[in-house]
């Protein structure tokens, strides 16, 4: 996964960059910054950061923002990016965070990078070993059981009938085209992860699935597909 993120970075980069991504834009910022609620004087981690586009956003909202990326090209661009002292990028492993204290955070979002760690049970417990006692999670991540199958069904003319699930027991990584290259995302149960979480020491406040509103459909009306299969979850948790 890591090979097919640096080779898979600057494209990705250039897209963001040029033409965004309409299911953030047109659907998940939204629940996201909703989610994390006032950030303005908080510490706050963004596990998997990419090229900093979200952790952009809760900055300037007034957060310390401290962005973790394993891809070193994403952690450039981040940095190339920057717009304010409150935000600083490193590269780093968010199932190995040594470098970091225990107890250093008061808000963790993990934004769609979930699916492409390998020990997903070493990263959640990291999160909960840093963030301080009310600390929160925010993890936005694909939704399981769009995990099993990835792809629609169509018609001979290309009309969508319906999403594919198929193998939802099998945990293992499914190849998803994107933009011309091939990304490995690991397919997990929805029980895998919410039993991650609570062994992890967190307590699940919510789960969300996340859906466009009007406003957005009529601005990104390519997004209409969401209001038939939710392709994401967010789960949100807090640390005693």
């Amino acid at each position: 996964m890591r090979r097919q993120w640096d080779e898979f970075a600057p494209a990705w980069i250039e897209r963001i960059h040029s033409r965004g991504d309409i299911s953030r834009e047109g659907c998940l910022d939204e629940w996201m910054l909703r989610e994390v609620g006032e950030v303005a004087g908080k510490d706050v981690i963004d596990l998997g950061c990419g090229e900093g586009r979200f952790s952009r956003m809760l900055a300037e909202r007034g957060a310390r923002i401290c962005g973790v990326d394993l891809c070193e090209k994403m952690i450039a661009a981040a940095n190339e990016r920057r717009r304010s002292a409150l935000e600083s990028y490193a590269a780093g492993d968010m199932e190995d965070l040594k470098a970091i204290a225990d107890g250093s955070f008061d808000l963790a979002v993990s934004y769609i990078s979930l699916v492409d760690v390998i020990d997903y049970r070493r990263a959640i417990s990291e999160a909960f070993r840093i963030l301080r006692a009310g600390g929160r999670f925010i993890c936005c991540n694909l939704a399981p059981m769009v995990t099993a199958g990835n792809m629609w069904v169509r018609y001979g003319d290309g009309t969508r009938l319906h999403f594919r699930l198929d193998n939802y027991l099998d945990e293992s990584a499914r190849d998803v085209p994107m933009g011309g290259y091939v990304i490995s995302n690991t397919h997990r149960t929805l029980s895998s992860y919410i039993n991650a979480f609570i062994g992890a020491g967190f307590v699940l406040d919510a789960l969300r699935e996340p859906f466009p509103s009007e406003t957005q459909l009529r601005a990104y009306p390519a997004n209409e597909d969401l209001l038939r299969v939710p392709l994401f979850i967010i789960y949100v948790m807090h640390k005693r």
